[in-house]
């Protein structure tokens, strides 16, 4: 049974040649077990797995914060267009990390 958790954060959309404006958004996460952490950062052969594999895996929407403003610009991304910047895939990873449910 797959089961989801929110977490609020920014991330980082390019609107220019290398400009990048931080975004309020509410992260929808699919859980994993706790217990299966350490296989899930590794490929079966014992090389990390990328923050953007990893961050595509556990991902599942972009919302927009209640109150917030950003709805326009929320439209125009998807999950797959924000995860192509390194830096916002690496956000979503410690986010989902530090917010997963430990029981």
């Amino acid at each position: 049974m797959s089961t989801t958790f929110f977490c609020n954060l920014s991330l980082p959309v390019l609107v220019g040649e290398d400009r990048y404006r931080y975004l309020p958004v509410v992260a929808v996460f699919r859980s994993i077990p706790f217990d299966q952490v350490d296989e899930w950062v590794m490929h079966p052969d014992g090389q990390p797995r990328s923050d953007r594999e990893l961050a595509a895996e556990v991902l599942v929407e972009i919302r927009e914060p209640a109150g917030g403003s950003v709805r326009s610009a929320l439209h125009s991304f998807e999950v797959a267009d924000v995860l192509q910047l390194d830096r916002a895939a690496a956000i979503v990873v410690s986010t989902f990390l530090a917010a997963l449910p430990r029981a």
